[in-house]
Formats: C-alpha cells, structure tokens, sequence
C-alpha cells in the first residue's frame, strides 16, 4: 500500500520538477517576473489555483484532449542560487498529460500554439526535435506570468503540459511554501 501512495507523489515531484527545469530554461534570467523596485503581490493558494487551472483548461481545449493526471503542488520561490527566502514566498505548480495520438502531436502544439498567442501569450519556445516528430512549446501570459509549457514525449503516448505561477507571498494564516 505504501509504494501506490509514494508512486503519485513521485509522479507529482517529477512533474513539478519538470515545470520548474522548462520554466527555468524559457525565463529570461529573473526569476522575478516584476521590477526589481516592485513589492510581490500577495495572493491565496486558491486564486493562483483557479487561475492555473483555467489556463491548463484552455490549452486543453485547443488541444481538443482533457487534462489527465491533473496534479498541483506549491513550492518556495527560489533566487538564482537556488536560497529561498526566510517570508514564505512561493509558486504554484501544475502538471497534466494530454493523450494526443503520434502523428497529430506537431499540430497539437503548433494549434495550442496559434490559440495562446491570440489569447495573449507571449510564445517563449516553440521548437521541434531534430528527428521532426516531437517539439515543445513554452508562453508566458503577460496578465498573470503564468508559464505554460507542453512538450512531446520520448515514446510519444502523450504530451505533458507544465504550468507554474508567478511568485506570490502568502496570505496570512496560509504556508504554500512549506506545505
């Protein structure tokens, strides 16, 4: 009974993990996504939650597949040596797969593509594998700094998309970073 209640947290850490690794590849370099000067906004786990999933919801509907293994995890912020702050800062991160079938998983990416940039997002990678067969595809929304990344898998049985929220510091009486 153990191993099946550590295998989903494991899936979840991996996912989480591959958020942080892709959203740490397409930044710019400051993971402050506002000015230096600007104080961070300070939010509940469950707005960040209903706003994380409603985009995860959109990319699912251009990808005209539903979420499967939805998953969601807060996490610390993290500067860029890897320290977390003593304030209770943090992310939210979400990750789901979308069963696509091999052969339409480039026009998967290249439709969830076209509908984020009309819907405002700023595409941050867009690329395909040399073999041509598989790609990934990162955009950030300007509106919330939500980064969503979808990236075809090796076996191609799926596409697994990735979100992550801005950093936030926590509401009083909630401890996303440490729950």
């Amino acid at each position: 009974m153990r191993i099946q209640i550590l295998r989903p947290r494991r899936r979840l850490l991996a996912g989480i993990a591959l958020i942080l690794a892709l959203a740490a590849c397409t930044s710019n370099g400051d993971d402050n996504r506002q000015s230096k000067d600007e104080p961070l906004q300070t939010k509940r786990v469950a707005e960040v939650l209903q706003l994380v999933q409603t985009r995860a919801q959109a990319v699912a509907d251009a990808a005209a597949s539903p979420l499967n293994d939805w998953s969601t995890n807060t996490v610390p912020c993290e500067g860029r040596r890897g320290e977390t702050a003593g304030d209770g800062r943090w992310y939210l991160g979400a990750s789901a797969n979308l069963r696509v079938a091999p052969a339409d998983q480039l026009t998967t990416l290249a439709r969830v593509r076209e509908t984020l940039r009309q819907q405002g997002y700023e595409i941050t990678e867009d690329r395909t594998f040399a073999e041509g067969t598989r790609g990934s595809l990162s955009a950030r929304d300007p509106d919330t700094a939500i980064t969503v990344t979808l990236t075809t898998t090796k076996n191609l049985d799926h596409v697994a998309v990735g979100l992550l929220s801005d950093c936030y510091k926590p509401v009083e009486g909630e401890d996303p970073a440490n729950a």
